[in-house]
């Protein structure tokens, strides 16, 4: 038997909660920065990025000469959001699994731009917009009990 067995022991006192999705789009919806996770060069490769939901799917923009723009477009891709608080030992984080496109449609480009999201961190213009449309959504919390 292990400590944990006897209800002590690192992370005893911790819960593991599943978020549903309703909670985990409230989630998407309040960050604005996440982690955009793809295969580009022959390796996996996670950017930061800026996004915004619209209508379900996710947005977010990059350069036209990069290596995001350059995978597109690819299935078996993520974009992972999460909080952290040491001091209370809690956080959560979301993650969105799907698929991403270059955004072509010009009425939805029009939209986009019009989207209040942040300007990207990245030096250089990122006018070129991808799509994350996912399959699946999911999300822990976890905190002391």
């Amino acid at each position: 038997m292990t400590t944990a067995d006897y209800g002590y022991g690192p992370g005893a006192r911790h819960q593991d909660v599943e978020l549903d999705e309703e909670k985990c789009w409230a989630l998407l919806g309040s960050s604005g920065i996440g982690r955009f996770a793809f295969t580009g060069e022959g390796r996996i490769q996670v950017f930061p990025v800026h996004y915004a939901v619209l209508r379900g799917d996710v947005y977010f923009r990059t350069s036209r000469g990069g290596v995001i723009a350059a995978s597109l477009p690819q299935d078996g891709v993520a974009l992972q959001i999460d909080s952290a608080t040491p001091s209370l030992q809690a956080g959560w984080s979301v993650l969105v699994s799907g698929s991403a496109a270059p955004v072509e449609d010009e009425s939805l480009l029009t939209e986009l731009f019009g989207v209040a999201a942040e300007e990207p961190w990245a030096g250089g213009v990122r006018d070129h917009f991808v799509k994350v449309q996912p399959k699946e959504l999911t999300g822990r919390q976890v905190f002391l009990s």
